[in-house]
């Protein structure tokens, strides 16, 4: 960690005394380091290629409101530049709405190396990074945001203050952490909105970048932002009508290693997923268990919209219908697998030969569980999630081995023909 350019820096936090606030700061000097942990009190109750390099200029009609998901990765969704020398207001403000418990809201710099500042979420609760001459922190606040409903969010600088306010209250009030912006050493400042500009490990705390959220009415550094050159998805229709799940458009997919989920049990041999299914249509592959060249150990497929077939290898399927809303559970041994829905259960009993394949998947590097189309699959399944559990533990979406980039991790549109553009 670079050391502070001033051996004695001071900092002050001001917040209400009924809001939560946690405080991680570091002060090197020649004499000593201090690390700073403050825990107020429980959360408030109240309520490169592909990117777009712009300058904002003022306007009088705010852009549509945008998804900030790049899909997987850190890339945020757009860049814009500005000249310190001529802003004449140091704060910038939107509105945010997400149900995703973590990921980068916008990232700003003048220097990826020793003046930069990050806000987040993490667990739901906005988080603050900052790394400059004055100050090197982490500080989060005990306000959840991730409840699906519309945020105005406000960050300003005040002299040498950084304030935070959400929805018309100051949150957050720290203390001789910054100088003026018009005394920067780099005259230049960039804003990233959903990612950073350098890897997610230079983070003074490390978080999953991605975020499934949509920012509308904002304003940067007192200026509007112009339309942004798109990058490789849709960033329209965040106003549309949203429900918290995770989506998958027609020919999405995702891949997750074995390894990486909650593992079966021993002795005897069993492992089990829980599905609960919002929304669906078309036709498709909905989940597999296999290696990546060979998807045919077992598959439960969609057919005209209401109909789940499950089948192993090349032996007869079963099928049963697809009740939406309704815990959907499979549930394997040794010798056969159990698909039940509510009080309707299906057997799909496995030919001898077949015994090993299951619980040797799990001994291999390669075994993957597949959600959604298959490799090479022209898929027009399309379905929500409520959630996806293995072993009864739930499956992030965000540690996937591979996914698509127009997967929504944390919101579905509220009938499937709205997502079938994946339009976000």
């Amino acid at each position: 960690m670079r050391k502070a350019a001033y051996p004695h820096t001071f900092l002050s936090v001001l917040s209400e005394p009924q809001c939560g606030l946690q405080l991680t700061m570091e002060n090197q000097s020649p004499w000593a380091t201090v690390h700073l942990l403050l825990l107020l009190l429980p959360p408030c109750t109240h309520q490169d290629q592909a990117l777009g390099f712009v300058l904002p200029t003022q306007s009088a009609q705010n852009p549509p409101a945008r998804h900030l998901s790049n899909g997987p990765g850190q890339k945020p969704v757009a860049v814009m530049t500005f000249d310190l020398t001529k802003i004449t207001k140091p704060s910038s403000s939107f509105e945010f709405r997400t149900w995703d418990p973590e990921g980068v809201i916008f990232y700003g710099d003048t220097n990826s190396e020793d003046d930069w500042f990050m806000l987040g979420l993490r667990d739901g609760r906005p988080e603050i990074q900052l790394h400059n001459l004055w100050a090197q922190l982490t500080v989060g606040i005990g306000l959840k945001l991730n409840d699906g409903r519309w945020h105005r969010v406000e960050v300003k600088i005040d002299g040498d203050s950084l304030l935070l306010w959400v929805d018309g209250e100051e949150k957050l009030s720290l203390r001789q952490v910054s100088g003026p912006l018009t005394n920067k050493p780099q005259p230049i400042m960039r804003i990233a909105l959903g990612g950073l500009l350098f890897p997610t490990s230079k983070l003074r705390l490390p978080l999953v970048p991605t975020l499934d959220g949509c920012v509308r009415h904002d304003t940067w550094l007192g200026m509007v932002a112009q339309s942004l050159v798109s990058v490789p998805t849709s960033l329209t229709n965040c106003d549309m009508e949203l429900q918290p799940g995770l989506f998958f458009p027609p020919g999405t997919h995702a891949e997750f290693r074995l390894q990486d989920i909650s593992q079966p049990h021993a002795d005897p041999w069993t492992f089990s997923l829980d599905l609960g299914f919002k929304l669906a249509a078309g036709s498709g592959h909905l989940l597999a268990l296999a290696a990546p060249e060979n998807s045919s150990w077992l598959s439960l497929q969609l057919q005209d919209q209401n109909t789940l077939v499950l089948s192993s290898g090349e032996g007869p399927g079963l099928a049963m219908p697809l009740v939406l809303g309704l815990p959907l559970q499979l549930k394997l041994n040794d010798s056969r697998v159990v698909l039940s829905q509510g009080s309707k259960s299906q057997v799909l009993s496995l030919p001898p030969l077949e015994l090993g394949p299951f619980p040797n998947l799990w001994h291999q590097h390669q075994g993957r569980l597949f959600l959604g189309a298959l490799p090479g699959e022209n898929s027009s399944a399309s379905f929500c999630l409520d959630g996806l559990w293995a072993q009864g533990l739930r499956v992030d979406i965000d540690r996937a081995l591979s996914r698509s980039q127009d997967i929504w991790t944390h919101s579905c549109p509220q009938s499937p023909g709205n997502g079938s553009d994946t339009s976000h």
